[in-house]
């Protein structure tokens, strides 16, 4: 928007005595610049495209303001005429010139972060201030503090000038009290009441001590209009269901509020007919089958279903249909739900579902490309991947995959999920790109301490040895009265096989110097052998022997006589079944993790002890929320 003023006289006054046409306005002899200190005149002139010797209409003035204002070195241009005492024409182009921006500066950010909300700021030091930028600099700001609930944050913002003619803006900001919903109150709800919808919803008014804070959330309340409030009505049959409004009435006094939510219910809807078209590959009672909620003879009968609508039961029907499609092959295949609403002979609403399936042709799987592995070896990679080449096209595969590569944890997160490229005959190649991340660490430290001397610690690992999948780890702490050594190795692929390996040796000397307790020394190791149980890749069963051996020395006579054996040791043989479908390792996100061990020690193995084991442990994953 333009805020200066243009104001130009071209005309010449008189007539043609013949024709009684106006004269063509006078050339432009000269241009003045006014008000200009940090641009020079030549610039500005050049800035707004005068020629010189020209003629010009109100539309090149237009031009040259905008010219000028879109420079963003100005608050306000106007360009004006001015005569000379011969008659020439002379243009005055008036500035005034915007400030040059020294610095900004932010204070008052306790709750929020505050790298976020300077990250709202789009001041540039050392250039002209722009005013727009400033605007939506304070916009952003607020909108930010608003999303997050602190509708009584107050922000001053201020332009001061400084010494050598420029300015520097400050932000101050009083965060004030964060918004708590302290009520929630529907409007329009005739079938459910108040607590039934409150209770679908994620924005719960406070409660009591820790238990709902209350806490306002726009993106919460978003998802809560957009999504809870029309799949919660939707299961319930009530497909017309719509969200009016919603809005807050905040009390800034207190820094509560109560959230408003309109809705239209419209009417509870029946299923009518169900129908399949265009399915060739699948028949209609195996499709039937995967929808679950219709009985295979009814499907395209035209009999009607009559039971309640429910969108949840009928989306993740159309999902299973598109899955099943595309774990044979038919990745080109389009599985398109339609609804008819119609009203039966009784005055009851009903929908007709139908799923209008498009095959298309099975695809094989041509190629599979790893990308961007600089330092993992592809061959342990590929052991990640279930999808094999020459294969039809397998959606569940081609996920498991990806989870795979993902679990192997040598590369950043997340993944980029794979990419597909078309061959002319149909095919595809499917692509994994892969970004190495930093997999080993060191770690050490040393003290020196009066009467223990020096003392200290020192661990390396790392979990993709020599880019193969590999684990090492060793760790070291030393001191006057502790000397523990332990080493690991493991192999998931001894020789590129499927057999998997580990092995363990520990050391560890410590003196107890306080009651005369002598020195403890153990020495040991195990070693474990793993196959796939009957080519699983979830599955193995693992064969382990270890053995272990205790001394104590220099206690006292009393202690060491209640030692029955000098030295003690164990030996053991061990036989586990271990079952492994966690994904988003480290931190599983979903999947199941099943261990069964049984332990033999001693007796016929040697060694002072004589006894058995059996440990069963099993783990589930799943999101919280």
């Amino acid at each position: 928007m333009l805020t200066g003023a243009a104001a130009i006289l071209l005309g010449v006054a008189g007539s043609l005595a013949a024709q009684d046409l106006p004269l063509a306005p006078p050339p432009v002899d000269s241009i003045v610049v006014e008000g200009n200190s940090r641009l020079t005149s030549e610039q500005i002139a050049t800035a707004a495209g005068i020629v010189l010797g020209g003629t010009i209409s109100y539309r090149d003035v237009q031009r040259s303001i905008r010219a000028l204002f879109s420079s963003g070195q100005f608050d306000d241009v106007r360009i004006e005429q001015r005569t000379t005492d011969t008659g020439l024409l002379v243009l005055a182009i008036i500035v005034k010139e915007r400030p040059m921006l020294r610095s900004w500066d932010l204070t008052g950010p306790v709750r929020l972060s505050t790298r976020d909300v300077r990250d709202r700021v789009s001041l540039v030091p050392g250039r002209a201030l722009d005013r727009g930028a400033l605007a939506r600099s304070i916009a952003g700001i607020d909108s930010m503090y608003r999303a997050q609930g602190y509708y009584a944050m107050q922000l001053d913002t201020n332009v001061i000038a400084t010494e050598d003619g420029g300015v520097r803006v400050e932000f101050r900001i009083d965060e004030g009290q964060r918004v708590v919903i302290s009520q929630v109150i529907v409007e329009g709800n005739e079938k459910f009441s108040d607590e039934d919808v409150v209770a679908a919803i994620a924005s719960k008014p406070e409660g009591f001590l820790w238990k709902r804070s209350g806490k306002y959330d726009d993106l919460v309340v978003d998802q809560d209009v957009r999504q809870r409030l029309p799949d919660w009505y939707g299961d319930r049959g009530y497909a017309d269901f719509q969200v009016i409004s919603d809005s807050l009435v905040p009390d800034s006094t207190n820094g509560k509020a109560v959230l408003v939510i309109r809705v239209e219910e419209g009417e509870q809807y029946r299923i009518g007919t169900v129908e399949l078209l265009g399915n060739n590959r699948y028949s209609v009672d195996e499709l039937a089958a995967l929808l679950q909620f219709v009985p295979p003879e009814q499907v395209g009968s035209g009999q009607e279903l009559n039971v309640v609508f429910n969108r949840g039961v009928w989306r993740e029907a159309v999902e299973r249909v598109t899955t099943a499609y595309q774990n044979t092959g038919y990745i080109y295949s389009s599985v398109r739900p339609e609804e008819a609403r119609r009203r039966g002979p009784d005055g009851q609403l009903l929908l007709d579902l139908r799923l209008r399936i498009e095959e298309g042709t099975p695809a094989f799987v041509n190629r599979i490309n790893i990308v961007g592995n600089d330092v993992t070896h592809e061959r342990v990679i590929r052991e990640a991947v279930v999808l094999v080449p020459g294969q039809l096209f397998n959606r569940d595969l081609m996920i498991r995959s990806y989870q795979n590569i993902s679990n192997l944890n040598f590369f950043e997160q997340p993944l980029p999920f794979p990419d597909f490229n078309e061959l002319p005959n149909g095919d595809v190649d499917v692509t994994f790109r892969v970004t190495e991340k930093r997999t080993g660490n060191i770690n050490f430290g040393a003290s020196v301490g009066q009467g223990t001397g020096l003392g200290g610690f020192l661990g390396l690992e790392e979990p993709n040895l020599f880019g193969r999948g590999k684990r090492g780890r060793l760790q070291w702490q030393f001191g006057s009265n502790v000397n523990d050594f332990t080493l690991d190795y493991s192999d998931p692929a001894i020789r590129e096989s499927r057999v998997s390996g580990s092995i363990s040796l520990f050391n560890s000397r410590q003196r107890f110097v306080v009651g005369d307790l002598g020195r403890r020394q153990q020495e040991g190791g195990s070693l474990q052998l793993g196959l796939p149980w009957f080519g699983s890749r979830t599955s193995r069963i693992f064969g382990s022997f270890g053995f272990q051996r205790i001394r104590f020395t220099d206690g006292s006579a009393d202690l060491q006589s209640r030692f029955q054996c000098s030295p003690c040791s164990r030996t053991t043989v061990g036989l586990s079944f271990a079952r492994d479908t966690r994904i988003g390792l480290p931190f599983p996100i979903g999947g199941t993790s099943l261990n069964i061990a049984l332990e033999q020690n001693g007796g016929l193995l040697g060694g002072t002890g004589n006894y058995r084991k059996l440990d069963l442990e099993t783990k589930r994953f799943t999101p919280l929320g």
